[in-house]
């Protein structure tokens, strides 16, 4: 008899693209690149561990066989795969299939935590954000991976000092792919599960930063997409503890776009326990504030009804909820943890109860704005704006150090300046408060203050939520000379 000849399975060469949207891929090995990613210019790769082609032995050993549907990803999510803070850069460097390039953009976002800085209120929360950006890496690096480039991409720009090779045009081209390949992943993420949801999150997250940060477009949707998918699961309380801290961040950025183009928000955050976690969490974003969150929803929600009805009644409704919005927030106070302050430095204590009082400032002033327009009540208005403008100056001051995540408060401050003096120095102080990792939002947000208070000096506009010159800054499309 002729000896058993052992048989070869042929390995999987399809790139991850066609794998994950399961089209015909036309290559010969994970060398080279398919025609549809040719045909589409996008960056082609294979980055999934192989496995061979056809359908699985039948003796797999129990612990092993937990894949889900074609469609979903929660196996991958929730396998224990995640990496101790000191192994991600050995990790990333041990990547294979990798270029170096696409390395060292890895690394930058996630083996340096100080380059996270501007995105916390605290840099004490630095590391606390890289953990949750590399949380679902290892098990879902090709959903997660376009994003990261694209973000880090979008980081790097802002650090040309920190790295050994000037981002160029053509880097800029390239992030583009990147985002552009990661928003066809997000449109084809089913969501299925808490573990599905929680990536969708992330993914979104880091899309959304790369959009505000680069372009200055496409947050609200991407927001819009990413809260409705995961709606069910926030509803129930499904999400576990980090994506309900990645939630406050996407339902932070959906609102600030909402008050500028007087939307509706997707999803009113839940009114629970901060986070949905014990009460001594303090959100790495927005600190103290995340009970402000559902006003700034109502807010949203009142200035849309506002522009799209004329029905006395219903417009009564309105008025009793504003002023309802406006006791509660009047009312409110930071919610302070156990300890809290054994567990924080005094400097960062002033920083966390700055940002609290103002949000609860810039509340205040928005509601107040629903109300009344431009020289009606102006007083009012003049007092909360300075008081904004001066917490923030004297928290400066006493921690030699700005307070991040409070761009929303600042704008909503800046607008309501008249003496020139106050809006020379508020636009000077654009580049100390506006979200320091968005220079393009900076640069806009210059033009956009420079427009409203030209429109309200020649009574062109009787409220910055109907200013002529929308889009704006916020989220908004950016004139396409300033990326084009």
């Amino acid at each position: 008899m002729a000896p058993a000849v052992k048989q070869v399975r042929r390995l999987q060469t399809a790139c991850d693209r066609c794998y994950r949207l399961k089209e015909r891929c036309s290559r010969q090995s994970i060398t080279d690149i398919c025609g549809r990613c040719a045909r589409l210019g996008l960056v082609c790769a294979t980055v999934r561990p192989p496995r061979p082609a056809g359908r699985k032995p039948r003796r797999v050993q129990d612990d092993r066989n937990v894949e889900t549907s074609a469609g979903s990803t929660s196996s991958a999510c929730s396998a224990n795969t995640s990496l101790a803070p000191h192994d991600i850069g050995k990790w990333i460097t041990d990547l294979s299939d990798l270029g170096q390039h696409e390395k060292k953009k890895l690394l930058f976002l996630l083996d340096q935590p100080e380059n996270l800085s501007t995105y916390v209120v605290s840099p004490r929360f630095q590391d606390a954000e890289r953990r949750s950006l590399a949380a679902h890496l290892p098990a879902a690096l090709p959903v997660l991976l376009d994003a990261y480039l694209a973000r880090a991409g979008a980081l790097k720009l802002k650090y040309p000092d920190n790295h050994d090779m000037a981002e160029t045009v053509d880097d800029g081209h390239v992030n583009l792919l990147h985002a552009s390949s990661a928003m066809e992943t997000l449109r084809a993420l089913p969501v299925a599960t808490p573990q599905d949801a929680a990536l969708c999150l992330t993914l979104g997250i880091s899309l959304a930063l790369f959009g505000y940060s680069t372009l200055g477009q496409g947050v609200y949707e991407i927001s819009r997409h990413c809260l409705s998918m995961t709606r069910p699961f926030i509803e129930t309380e499904m999400l576990d503890p980090e994506a309900e801290r990645s939630l406050t961040f996407l339902v932070l950025m959906e609102i600030m776009e909402c008050l500028v183009q007087r939307r509706r928000p997707t999803i009113r955050f839940p009114e629970r326990q901060p986070l949905g976690l014990e009460a001594d969490v303090v959100d790495r974003h927005l600190g103290l504030c995340v009970p402000l969150l559902p006003y700034y929803h109502d807010l949203c929600v009142v200035s849309h009804s506002l522009a799209n009805t004329t029905d006395a009644s219903y417009l009564a409704l309105v008025e009793t909820q504003l002023g309802r919005i406006q006791a509660e927030v009047e009312a409110w106070q930071p919610s302070q943890p156990d300890q809290f302050m054994e567990q924080f430095q005094s400097t960062e204590v002033v920083q966390l109860l700055t940002q609290a009082r103002v949000y609860r400032l810039a509340a205040l002033l928005v509601s107040h704005r629903l109300r009344y327009t431009f020289g009606a009540q102006d007083e009012q208005a003049g007092i909360w704006a300075r008081e904004i403008m001066i917490e923030l100056e004297l928290a400066r001051r006493i921690t030699r150090r700005s307070a991040h995540c409070v761009t929303l408060p600042f704008i909503a401050a800046a607008l309501e300046m008249q003496d020139p003096a106050a809006r020379h120095q508020a636009l000077q102080n654009v580049d100390v408060y506006v979200d320091q990792f968005a220079p393009m939002v900076q640069k806009a947000t210059k033009t956009f203050l420079s427009r409203v208070w030209a429109e309200r000096d020649n009574k062109v506009t009787a409220s910055w939520f109907d200013s002529t010159c929308k889009p704006c800054v916020v989220l908004a499309s950016i004139d396409t000379a300033l990326f084009g």
